[in-house]
């Protein structure tokens, strides 16, 4: 009897590492960073501004951005809206996909009514009813695979996407960085921008026309959307009493510190702690 072949032998090696929801207040920051993986933001509710590179993209609702391996990024929600989005990250052996990916999807807003988006939506959707199911061990780690695979169709099929992005000159994204950085010492003691920009030797005018160039705010805007991250940060964590984050924020006692979280948010940090909880206990990521 003849042999009659089916395929040839495959190789198939995939990481897939972190997969996770995230639910945020207006904002919310996520300092820079960057590795060695490909990164899939999905967004749900809301939009996040992302610094990419020299680049600044908003992705809204519905669309998704892959960040490629090595590329500087930070993510803010300037939008006063909540904010919800998935993210995993992930690599893939197949070389020809990776170019693929990069060279058509990498670091770009990708439209909620693509292939991408609505396979990424998918995938989610997957993952939700995989972790509300009692499935054993083994049996969900295929599964993920298996869903994730089918991702990794949808990318593979993908057309180049083109979407509009504020550019700008490397040195001036790079100064806006080293002045946002400078906004808070190692201790996290505020630092004024006067004497950010006097540690640069620059004119504090011009820093202000930079910085608000690049990040779109002001950096007294900046700084109190920073510290008001960080509040909630150190809230949401629940393991410190509110007088003991006070005092860790350099606030002078419990008292400022609450009215200040209060102008920030319109609640007390007590009430803000408790919405987190009831939140936590009920969440329900795909609405």
């Amino acid at each position: 009897m003849a042999q009659q072949q089916l395929f040839q032998t495959i190789e198939s090696n995939i990481y897939l590492y972190g997969g996770h929801f995230q639910r945020n207040f207006p904002s919310w920051h996520y300092p820079r960073e960057q590795h060695q993986l490909f990164e899939l933001i999905a967004v749900m509710q809301g939009s996040v501004t992302m610094f990419m590179g020299t680049s600044r993209r908003v992705i809204s609702a519905g669309e998704s951005v892959i960040i490629t391996p090595e590329t500087p990024h930070e993510s803010f929600n300037f939008s006063g809206d909540r904010l919800q989005f998935f993210c995993f990250h992930f690599n893939v052996g197949d070389l020809d996909l990776k170019t693929r990916i990069i060279k058509n999807l990498g670091n770009v807003v990708i439209p909620a009514d693509s292939v991408v988006s609505q396979a990424a939506r998918k995938l989610i959707q997957s993952i939700v009813v995989l972790e509300e199911a009692n499935v054993q061990a083994t049996e969900r780690k295929f599964r993920l695979e298996i869903f994730f695979l089918d991702f990794m169709i949808a990318l593979s099929k993908s057309q180049p996407v083109v979407t509009t992005a504020q550019e700008y000159p490397e040195r001036e994204v790079i100064l806006a960085q080293k002045l946002a950085s400078g906004l808070f010492a190692e201790d996290t003691t505020r630092r004024t921008f006067q004497a950010v920009c006097a540690h640069r030797n620059i004119s504090t005018t011009y820093g202000h026309r930079i910085f608000k160039k690049i990040y779109g705010v002001t950096p007294t805007e900046y700084a109190k959307e920073r510290q008001f991250s960080r509040a909630k940060g150190l809230l949401e964590i629940g393991e410190n009493s509110i007088e003991a984050i006070a005092l860790q924020m350099k606030f002078s006692s419990q008292a400022s510190f609450s009215k200040q979280f209060k102008q920030w948010s319109g609640m007390t940090p007590s009430a803000f702690r408790k919405t987190q909880r009831r939140e936590r206990h009920s969440a329900d990521y795909l609405v």
